[in-house]
C-alpha cells in the first residue's frame, strides 16, 4: 500500500519540476495582489453562495451585521452592540452610522429588513434559507436599530449572522436587479467588483468610500488555477502572490524556500467519502458499513497529506464548538468483503465516484488512492472530475448521478446547527447524501432551541453518534489549511471558517 501513495506524490513532484506555467500575466504591481484558487466563484449573489471559495470572493464585496475574527471570536461589524430580551426572543441590534453601500445608498435597518425578508422568500431560491428558520420576524426600529424576533429562543443565533449568507446587501440593488444580482453586487465591504471573467478570474477593486480602515491593496485577483502544480509554478515564479491547497509533496521544497511564507492553520473543515443513501448499493446500511471498512483515513493522512490535518470519525471538526470526539471506523477489508456478501454483492460492484480536484488538500490524488483500496475488496469506483460547479450541481441538485463522492463540511460560523443543518436534515439541499433519519431531524431542531450549555453539548453529542451510526460517509480527515504567499506579501489572515482575508495585505 505504501508504494502505491508514494507513486502520485513522485509523479506530481515530476509534474512541478517539467510542466510549464499556464499563461497567465506577468507578476502584478505593488498595488495588486494575485491569489490563484482552485475553483471559480459560483455566484456573488451572498444568498446564494453554497462553498466556502465563493465566499472568499463575496466577503471582501460584503460585511454581516457580526463577524468572526481569525480566532473565531465573534466581533461588532455592521452592528456595533446588541442585547436580547429576557424571554431570549427578541434581539435588538444597534447598527453603524455613516456607512454607505457601493452604489452610493445609506446601511441603515430597512437594509437589513430587505436583505433577510428576501433571504426567508421561498421565492428567491436560496439555498441557505433554512439559516433564518428560527426568525418570525424583522422590526425596524429606527434608522439605526433593528430587532430581530425569533419563534423560540434560539442559541446559535448571533453565530448564524456571522455566515457569509446573511451579508448585507443594498435594498436598492436588490430591487433594481432583482434574480441578478450575482452580477452586479452592491455591499458595504472594503472592495467592489471591477470585473468576472468567468472561469478564469475575478477583480476586485477598492471601495475608496469604505467606513473602515481602507486596504493598502487596491486591487484584488482571484486567478482560477484548478490543478495543484501549476498553483506551485505560478507562486515559485512571482505570478502569484498566494495560492491555496499548497500539495503537501511540495511542502517541504517551499518551507525552505527563500521567496516563499507557508500559513498553515487548524479549520472547520472535515473531508468525507459520502455515498448516495437513495442510489442501490448505498441504500443498504451493510454497504455503507463495507465502505467504511474498505478505506483507510491513516493511510491517506500520513501517506498522502503527509500529517497535515487531524484523523476523527465525526463529522464535525475538534474546533468547532459541540464537537465529540469519535474515531476512525476500523480498517478492515476482511470484514468490508463480508458485509459485501451478506448484503448481496460477494462479487463486489461498479460505482460513480465523484472527485473534485483543486478544492481541497490534494483531492484527486486522495480519489486515487481511495479508488485502490475500494478495489482490494471488489469495489470498482469509476472516477470522474467535473470542474467544481458542475460536481456541486451533480451532487446538489440532480442527486441521481453521484454514488460516491468527496466533498467536505466546513461551517461559516463556528457553530454546527449552520452546516449541520444543511447537510444532515431530509431534503436540505446540501444533503448530498440524501440521509433522511426522523429522530436525526428531531435532534436537530432540538439544540436549536436549548440555550442551557451543556444540555445544548448533549444532543449536539447525540446527533453525531446517530450520524456516525447510519454512515452516510465515511470522514477522511479534519482538514489544515494549508496556503503558501510570496515572502514579500505581509498581512493576509486565514480564518478558522477559512475566510482568507486580504484587507490588511500588503505587499514590501
Amino acid at each position: 500500500m505504501l508504494k502505491f501513495f508514494r507513486l502520485p506524490a513522485a509523479l506530481l513532484s515530476a509534474a512541478l519540476v517539467f510542466c510549464a506555467a499556464p499563461p497567465v500575466s506577468a507578476q502584478s504591481g505593488a498595488d495588486t495582489l494575485v491569489y490563484a484558487t482552485g475553483t471559480d466563484a459560483q455566484t456573488l449573489d451572498p444568498q446564494m453562495i453554497n462553498d466556502l471559495p465563493t465566499s472568499r470572493v463575496v466577503m471582501h464585496m460584503h460585511e454581516t451585521l457580526v463577524r468572526q475574527d481569525d480566532e473565531g471570536e465573534l466581533q461588532p461589524s455592521l452592528a456595533t452592540s446588541w442585547e436580547v430580551s429576557p424571554d431570549k426572543l427578541t434581539w435588538t441590534f444597534k447598527l453603524r452610522e455613516n456607512v454607505k453601500f457601493h452604489d452610493g445608498t445609506p446601511f441603515n435597518a430597512a437594509a437589513v429588513k430587505a436583505t433577510f425578508e428576501r433571504m426567508m422568500d421561498p421565492a428567491t431560491g436560496s439555498p441557505r434559507r433554512s439559516s433564518l428558520e428560527a426568525v418570525e420576524r424583522i422590526d425596524v426600529v429606527d434608522e439605526h436599530t433593528v430587532a430581530i424576533v425569533t419563534k423560540q429562543p434560539y442559541a446559535p443565533l448571533l453565530s448564524q449572522l456571522s455566515a457569509y449568507n446573511l451579508a448585507i446587501m443594498s435594498p436598492a440593488q436588490i430591487e433594481a436587479v432583482g434574480a441578478k444580482y450575482s452580477a452586479n453586487p452592491m455591499g458595504t465591504g472594503p472592495y467592489r467588483l471591477q470585473e468576472w471573467n468567468q472561469g478564469e478570474s475575478v477583480t476586485l477593486v477598492r471601495n475608496e468610500d469604505y467606513w473602515g480602515d481602507k486596504p493598502a491593496l487596491k486591487r484584488i485577483r482571484f486567478n482560477v488555477v484548478p490543478e495543484d502544480s501549476s498553483r506551485v509554478l505560478l507562486l515559485l515564479s512571482g505570478q502569484a502572490d498566494v495560492i491555496s491547497s499548497i500539495p503537501t509533496v511540495m511542502l517541504d521544497r517551499l518551507t525552505g524556500s527563500k521567496d516563499v511564507k507557508i500559513l498553515r492553520k487548524p479549520g472547520y473543515r472535515t473531508v468525507f467519502l459520502g455515498m448516495n443513501m437513495k442510489l442501490k448499493p448505498f441504500d443498504d446500511l451493510r454497504v455503507r458499513q463495507a465502505v467504511a471498512h474498505a478505506v483507510d483515513p491513516k493511510a491517506l493522512l500520513d501517506g498522502i497529506l503527509k500529517g497535515v490535518g487531524t484523523l476523527g470519525g465525526s463529522i464535525e471538526s475538534p474546533k468547532v464548538s459541540g464537537a465529540k470526539e469519535l474515531p476512525n471506523y476500523k480498517y478492515d477489508p476482511e470484514l468490508a468483503r463480508k458485509l459485501l456478501a451478506e448484503a448481496g454483492y460477494p462479487n463486489g460492484f461498479e460505482a460513480s465516484f465523484y472527485v473534485p480536484t483543486g478544492r481541497y488538500l490534494m483531492d484527486r490524488v486522495i480519489g486515487q488512492a481511495i479508488q485502490a483500496q475500494l478495489s482490494q475488496v471488489g469495489i470498482k469506483a469509476n472516477i470522474q472530475s467535473p470542474e467544481w460547479g458542475a460536481m456541486m450541481t451533480a451532487l446538489l441538485k440532480q442527486k441521481d448521478q453521484a454514488q460516491l463522492f468527496i466533498l467536505g463540511k466546513g461551517s461559516p460560523t463556528g457553530d454546527p446547527d449552520f452546516t449541520m443543518t444543511l447537510s444532515l436534515m431530509t431534503d436540505e439541499r446540501v444533503n448530498a447524501s440524501n440521509l433522511s433519519d426522523a429522530e436525526l431531524d428531531r435532534m436537530i431542531v432540538a439544540q436549536r432551541s436549548q440555550v442551557d450549555r451543556e444540555e445544548r453539548i448533549k444532543t449536539l453529542h447525540a446527533i453525531q453518534d446517530r450520524v456516525y451510526e447510519l454512515v452516510p460517509h465515511v470522514v477522511l480527515f479534519h482538514e489544515d489549511q494549508l496556503y503558501a504567499t510570496r515572502a514579500n506579501v505581509e498581512g493576509v489572515r486565514v480564518y478558522p471558517n477559512e475566510f482568507v482575508d486580504f484587507t490588511q495585505a500588503r505587499k514590501n
